[in-house]
């Protein structure tokens, strides 16, 4: 019987550092993105609580 070997390239040898380098930057400005839009909400929340303790009636709140 004949054995077949095949090689298969290490992870590191496949993708450039630069490649990855990229990836990681890009996916921390997606998270920027995302973290700027909660604490938005975050801060109309507060608004809202604010308005509340003082007395005031809230008679509509936007959901988008």
């Amino acid at each position: 019987m004949r054995e077949i070997v095949i090689k298969i390239p290490e992870f590191k040898g496949i993708i450039p550092d630069e490649f990855k380098l990229h990836v990681l930057r890009a996916y921390k400005e997606f998270l920027l993105a995302f973290k700027s839009l909660v604490e938005k909400r975050i801060e109309k929340i507060e608004a809202l609580e604010k308005e509340l303790q003082e007395g005031k009636s809230i008679k509509k709140i936007e959901v988008q």
